[in-house]
């Protein structure tokens, strides 16, 4: 019984964010030199590392809000606020998941052990100081930041065994114009011709598409979660920063945080594979009904991860929208 109480606290519902490891890793996979075993090998320890730091990130919140989540109507069952594991037994855990974390980031790549840094500190100021969760527009923001260090965890997986890494390059040149010039009688300063060209691979191009897809839209379903839980009235007795939205707002954050996902989208689409942006009005559709089930009554977006149970015509369409990209990356 113990044994599961702990499991749970890792909350098994919410493991699939660790597949953002698979968005950071899809621009630099394909520049590995063929291994599938050592790509396969890469995936899962990534995959487990994530695990590992969000369960430690789920366990710190827990305990930070134990006393709010027992007047929750299904947070209360948690194990930390329901009482199955002592706030000793928490912190125990949360280190010993901790420490697993930050030694397999280490074992990967240094850059990984930052990130899973980063996503603890994050963790650390959205739950306890400067609590971040409630603060108008920062608990969306904080957590949203989340999803682009997942998907830098995934890039850094391949990034040292690919062949075109990340790279960026900038050139600025500034020539006189000679000839006489009236702000060069003026200003004893001639015109000048500039010439600015920017230089970048398109794996280059596909990793920031992706981080700022990801990002964009997490703040897209982190406002609609916000909006559902606005919506639904009494909720905000239970979060305190929802007072401090009103819905006008919350429509205008998720509506441009879905505009500025779709653009990421196309980006993404002429970096990897022209043929993709044909997937751009399915994409836009996906999004504009995720954003109707918000507006439904005890909306299944409060709870995301409730989208697998209460809309499975949702998921089934998102499915073959990625069963679909996959196809088209390998016509």
């Amino acid at each position: 019984m113990k044994l599961s109480a702990y499991i749970r606290e890792m909350r098994p519902r919410q493991w699939f964010k660790s597949l953002y490891v698979l968005f950071g890793a899809a621009p630099a996979i394909f520049l590995l030199p063929s291994n599938l075993y050592t790509a396969s090998l890469l995936i899962v320890f990534g995959i487990m590392n994530l695990i590992l730091i969000q369960g430690a990130m789920y366990v710190i919140n827990d305990i930070a809000d134990a006393g709010k989540d027992r007047k929750h109507p299904s947070k209360k069952f948690r194990p930390v606020a329901s009482g199955e594991i002592s706030p000793k037994g928490a912190c125990s855990f949360a280190a010993i998941l901790l420490a697993s974390a930050l030694t397999l980031g280490y074992a990967l790549d240094a850059r990984i052990l930052v990130i899973d840094a980063l996503l603890l500190a994050n963790s650390l100021a959205y739950s306890f100081w400067p609590r971040l969760k409630d603060k108008k527009y920062l608990d969306i923001f904080t957590v949203a930041l989340n999803f682009p260090l997942r998907v830098m965890a995934g890039w850094y997986l391949f990034e040292p065994y690919n062949q075109a890494r990340f790279s960026l390059g900038f050139n600025l040149n500034s020539t006189a114009v000679p000839t006489e010039t009236i702000q060069s009688i003026f200003f004893n300063a001639p015109p000048r011709v500039i010439e600015l060209s920017l230089r970048f691979s398109t794996v280059t191009l596909s990793a920031i598409s992706v981080i700022l897809l990801t990002f964009f839209l997490a703040m897209f379903l982190l406002s609609m979660k916000r909006l559902a839980e606005k919506q639904d009235g009494g909720i905000e007795k239970l979060r305190k920063v929802l007072k401090e939205y009103s819905v006008p707002q919350l429509k205008a954050m998720s509506m441009l945080s879905a505009l500025i996902s779709t653009a990421m989208f196309v980006s993404l689409a002429l970096s990897l594979k022209p043929l993709l942006i044909f997937l751009s009005p399915p994409v836009a559709y996906l999004i504009c009904w995720y954003y109707r089930l918000g507006s439904v009554k005890d909306s299944p977006v409060k709870e995301p991860e409730q989208i697998f149970t209460k809309s499975p015509k949702f998921i089934a369409v998102s499915v073959l929208i990625l069963i679909l990209s996959g196809i088209l990356l390998f016509l």
